[in-house]
């Protein structure tokens, strides 16, 4: 089987709350298919608001709705990214990025990584095939600002370890891998002193710096300064990205951790098998005097239970004020930001995939995307008043679970390219939605 992401193009019209009247001839005029494969796309309001209430055993109210005119959107097929080698791809990810050192998309496989442009989808940058043999299968990927190191993205593994990949100073077309952490100078340090040790299991003890089990999620902070892995093992680990070393980890779970998201304020959230979300924030740093002494850099905040089954999946939007989870109750919560001990309130509930949500993923303007193990990819968008959302779309082309999604906006000036040096006009909003599948050599094709 090999790793099909599929790109798509959105179009619509409105502020950053999804007000706005959407583009659907002018999305297909500007799109062009550029692989023999195809996807199918409904937009129309019957089929966007095909939301089952019985998706999920949760009490919370839904909030999906039908489509309304005011937050209308059009997705149209525009690549299949096909493997860069003949080689199955048993596991792989995909994430978006905009801005920084790091502009377009990041994909991941487990040989590889590839960034592509935003706008043509063409690949800039690769590694070589052979930098990530024997890792294992790729299990997550994030992109890590320019602040934190210099580095283009980090990927887990399903042999414990994450991979720093950064793009060559000399050729710019070329992705070299910096780090494998833990680092060995990391290991070495750590590894005379027996209290380092821990015990995974009976009669085999690790250093507590190493990841037990495949890192099921990663994620960096906005400065790129830390990094953030969680693991099947049931922990969190905090890494300094300047130095490659780990700072401290933390019995996160009682089951498997399968996600990790960061909020602008550093607020770090983990979603587990338990069926729990929970809420990590940073202590205040240490005096001068007490500089010395090791203090945890993170704590638990609070424990969010409002899932019926295992959480796979959390995203961040609105600044932080909002975070979307998904799991295997065939919903994506919405949880918003409040002032009290619980730290986030669940609000309601987007319904509508009939299988178990895999990821989700969020992008400025007011989009959501997930993706599901229905092998569809639905978009949602927040009503203008803020009390509910519609589902303003349903990919379809994956013949199997959507793995992973990611949605970024395209750039003004990419946009007025492709224009012909003519703004679009005011208002008109473009996004790139990307999802990953185990699809094989064929993808949606009619």
């Amino acid at each position: 089987m090999k790793l099909l992401p599929r790109l798509c193009m959105a179009t619509g019209t409105g502020t950053g709350d999804g007000d706005g009247e959407g583009s659907a001839s002018s999305s297909t005029k500007r799109a062009t298919a550029v692989s023999s494969s195809s996807s199918t796309v409904s937009t129309s309001s019957a089929a966007a608001a095909a939301v089952s209430e019985s998706s999920s055993s949760t009490s919370l109210p839904s909030l999906s709705s039908a489509t309304s005119a005011s937050l209308a959107a059009s997705f149209v097929h525009v690549a299949t990214l096909l493997p860069l080698s003949a080689r199955p791809s048993p596991c792989a990810a995909v994430v978006a990025a905009t801005g920084g050192s790091l502009p377009g998309l990041v994909v991941a496989r487990p040989s590889c990584v590839a960034l592509h442009d935003l706008s043509t989808l063409e690949a800039t940058s690769t590694s070589d095939a052979a930098a990530g043999a024997g890792a294992g299968s790729v299990k997550c990927v994030a992109r890590l600002p320019g602040g934190g190191g210099g580095g283009a993205a980090v990927t887990g593994h399903q042999d414990g370890r994450l991979r720093l990949w950064r793009v060559s100073s000399r050729s710019p077309g070329r992705i070299r891998l910096a780090a494998a952490l833990p680092t060995v100078s990391d290991r070495l340090r750590r590894f005379p002193v027996p209290s380092n040790h821990v015990a995974v299991r009976r009669h085999h003890r690790r250093l507590w710096i190493e990841h037990a089990d495949a890192v099921s999620g990663v994620a960096a902070s906005a400065d790129g300064r830390l990094l953030f892995s969680v693991s099947w093992d049931k922990t969190l680990k905090v890494w300094a990205a300047p130095s490659l070393r780990c700072l401290q980890s933390l019995a996160a779970h009682d089951d498997a951790v399968n996600a990790v998201a960061v909020a602008p304020d550093g607020t770090v959230y983990t979603g587990s098998a338990d069926r729990r979300v929970r809420v990590w924030a940073p202590r205040p740093r240490p005096r001068p005097a007490a500089r010395g002494k090791k203090q945890p850099v993170y704590h638990l905040v609070a424990t969010l239970s409002r899932h019926t089954a295992a959480v796979n999946a959390l995203a961040v939007g609105r600044g932080g004020q909002a975070l979307y989870s998904g799991g295997n109750d065939r919903c994506v919560l919405v949880w918003e930001r409040e002032d009290s001990a619980s730290h986030m309130a669940a609000v309601g509930a987007l319904r509508g995939h009939r299988k178990a949500v895999l990821s989700v993923a969020c992008a400025p303007g007011g989009l959501v995307v997930s993706g599901s193990a229905d092998q569809t990819v639905r978009a949602w968008r927040r009503a203008a008043d803020g009390r509910g959302y519609a589902c303003v779309a349903v990919i379809d082309g994956h013949g199997t679970a959507v793995r992973s999604v990611a949605a970024a906006p395209l750039p003004v000036l990419q946009k007025r390219s492709r224009a012909g040096g003519v703004d679009g006009g005011g208002g008109d909003e473009e996004w790139r939605v990307c999802s990953a599948s185990f699809d094989g050599q064929e993808c949606g094709r009619e």
